[in-house]
C-alpha cells in the first residue's frame, strides 16, 4: 500500500518543482452555524464550523498534471448528543479534515487517473453529489458506517461511461488501518454530465471490527428545473441482512438561488422487528454569492418502539 501511495505522489513532482504555490490556486473561507431542534425527544444542540477550502491545479509546459483539494475545518459542538465518532464529548471542539487529496489526471489512453489522500468513498448518490457542509445528505454514513476515508482511488471518464474504485484503510479520520481494517469501494456509471444518470456501486471490507458488504443501484433524472433521485442498496452487516432505499424529488429556481427537496428513506434489518421509514423536507436560499440559509425537517414515519422522532435543523453558511 505504501509503495502505491508514494508512486502516486511522485507523479506530481516534475510539474510541481517549477510552479509557485500561488499559481492556479483558488481558496475560500467557509463559516457556518447549524442549529438542531429535536422535537421528540425535546432537546437542542448547535454545531459551529470554520475552515479553509482550497483547490490548486498543477501544470507544466505540456498542460495540467492534476490538482489538489484541501479542506480543514475547526468544528465545535454544543450539547450535541449523540456526538460523531471523531469527538470526545457533547461539547468538544477539533480540527476536522474533510477532503484532502492529490489527483493525477494526465493518464493517457485507458490508463486510470489516480487520487490519493482523504476523500469521499465512491458509493451511490453521494459520489456525484457533493454534500460536504450542507444539511442535505444521502444516507452514506448511516448506510456504510463512514463517508470519508484515507486511501487511494483510480478513476477514468470514457466516451460512454465512467468509474471510480478505491482502496481505503478504514481509519476514517486517521490515515491508518485499525485492527486490520480495510475497504474496497467502487462505482460504475453513465456520464455524470447527462440529464439521465444511473450507477452501480459495491462496498466490501471491515470497519470498526464489523464486516460490511453492500451493492447499490442509483438513478438521477433531470428535466428543466425538476429532478428525481433514487438509491437502492442491499447487503450484510456481520452476516445480518440489511436493505436501504432513498427516493427524492427536488426543484430549483431558474437562477439556482432557491432549492427544495423531499425525500423518503426506508431501512430494513433482520435485527429490527419492522422497517424504519423517514420523511425529509429541505429548503435552501442563496441570498448572494457568499451567504446561504437552509432548513430541513425530518420525521420518523414508522419505528419499532412507537416513538416517531422529529428533527428540525437550520443553518447559515458564509463563504468568502
Amino acid at each position: 500500500m505504501k509503495s502505491k501511495l508514494c508512486f502516486s505522489i511522485l507523479l506530481f513532482l516534475p510539474g510541481c518543482a517549477n510552479a509557485l504555490f500561488s499559481d492556479n490556486l483558488r481558496w475560500a473561507l467557509d463559516a457556518s452555524i447549524r442549529h438542531n431542534q429535536f422535537i421528540t425527544p425535546d432537546k437542542t444542540s448547535q454545531i459551529y464550523f470554520f475552515g479553509l477550502d482550497s483547490h490548486k491545479v498543477f501544470s507544466n509546459e505540456n498542460g495540467d498534471l492534476g490538482y489538489s483539494v484541501m479542506q480543514f475545518y475547526y468544528t465545535r459542538l454544543s450539547d450535541q448528543n449523540p456526538y460523531p465518532f471523531m469527538f470526545d464529548s457533547p461539547d468538544d471542539g477539533k480540527v476536522i479534515v474533510r477532503e484532502a487529496h492529490l489527483n493525477y489526471t494526465q493518464s493517457k489512453y485507458a490508463l486510470p487517473n489516480v487520487r490519493i489522500g482523504h476523500f469521499t468513498m465512491p458509493f451511490g448518490l453521494e459520489d456525484s453529489n457533493d454534500t460536504n457542509g450542507r444539511l442535505l445528505d444521502y444516507g452514506h454514513s448511516a448506510n456504510l458506517g463512514t463517508k470519508l476515508d484515507w486511501g487511494i482511488l483510480i478513476n477514468k471518464v470514457h466516451d460512454t461511461f465512467e468509474y471510480k474504485v478505491s482502496y481505503t484503510l478504514g481509519g476514517k479520520d486517521d490515515p491508518k488501518s485499525v485492527d486490520g481494517s480495510s475497504l474496497v469501494t467502487g462505482r460504475f456509471s453513465t456520464l455524470s454530465h447527462y440529464d439521465y444518470i444511473f450507477g452501480l456501486s459495491f462496498y466490501n471490507g471491515e470497519l470498526d471490527n464489523i464486516k460490511r458488504k453492500r451493492i447499490a443501484f442509483d438513478l438521477q433524472y433531470y428535466i428543466q428545473t425538476w429532478g428525481v433521485k433514487a438509491e437502492l442498496a442491499q447487503g450484510e452487516l456481520d452476516n445480518i441482512d440489511e436493505s436501504y432505499a432513498l427516493f427524492e424529488i427536488n426543484k430549483h429556481s431558474l437562477d439556482d438561488a432557491i432549492k427544495m427537496y423531499g425525500q423518503y428513506i426506508y431501512t430494513d434489518k433482520d435485527s429490527l422487528n419492522s422497517a424504519l421509514q423517514q420523511g425529509v423536507f429541505g429548503l435552501s436560499y442563496q441570498l448572494n454569492t457568499q451567504l446561504e440559509a437552509s432548513i430541513e425537517y425530518k420525521k420518523q414515519i414508522k419505528s419499532t418502539n412507537n416513538i416517531k422522532n422529529e428533527l428540525f435543523r437550520a443553518q447559515i453558511r458564509y463563504r468568502y
